[in-house]
């Protein structure tokens, strides 16, 4: 594991719900950014397509919405991009007043199910077991950093 990687886990362990949330929505659209760009011709239209400020791929949900019609990520991966952003709104609009135990935060994260979707290796069975994710934080976490490895995986692989 690298240490960017490792300070990023220890990150999401320790710090306030709001930093989490914020910085992993971040971290999860700079993943996504580097998968397309992957792609793309390097050139300063690829550049400009994926400018954060004005590109055509520059949000959050363009950039999922490209890679999931690319086959880049599975229905499951991009439905739980969809439900982050939908997550970070929520904070970004209310700033410091939501905590992964408000309700309708709460709400949110239990649709977060792409890591229900994973096998343990290669074996048939779940990678978790029922109620390993009810904790809000926890499952909220544990989407995050199994997305952004598996958005890393896919980009080494183009």
């Amino acid at each position: 594991m690298s240490t960017n990687t490792q300070a990023f886990f220890d990150f999401l362990n320790n710090e306030p719900d709001f930093s989490v949330v914020i910085i992993s929505a971040a971290y999860i659209d700079a993943c996504l950014a580097t998968l397309l760009a992957k792609l793309l011709v390097q050139s300063s239209v690829s550049a400009k397509l994926l400018d954060a400020r004005s590109g055509a791929l520059g949000s959050f949900a363009s950039r999922a919405d490209a890679c999931y019609t690319l086959g880049l990520v599975s229905k499951s991966l991009y439905q739980d991009l969809l439900v982050l952003a939908e997550i970070r709104n929520q904070f970004a609009h209310h700033h410091l007043s939501l905590t992964f135990s408000t309700p309708e935060l709460s709400a949110s994260c239990k649709g977060l199910s792409y890591a229900m979707t994973l096998k343990n290796g290669d074996i048939d069975e779940p990678m978790f077991r029922p109620g390993q994710l009810d904790d809000i934080r926890t499952r909220f976490v544990m989407s995050v950093a199994l997305i952004s490895q598996r958005l890393l995986v896919t980009a080494l692989g183009v």
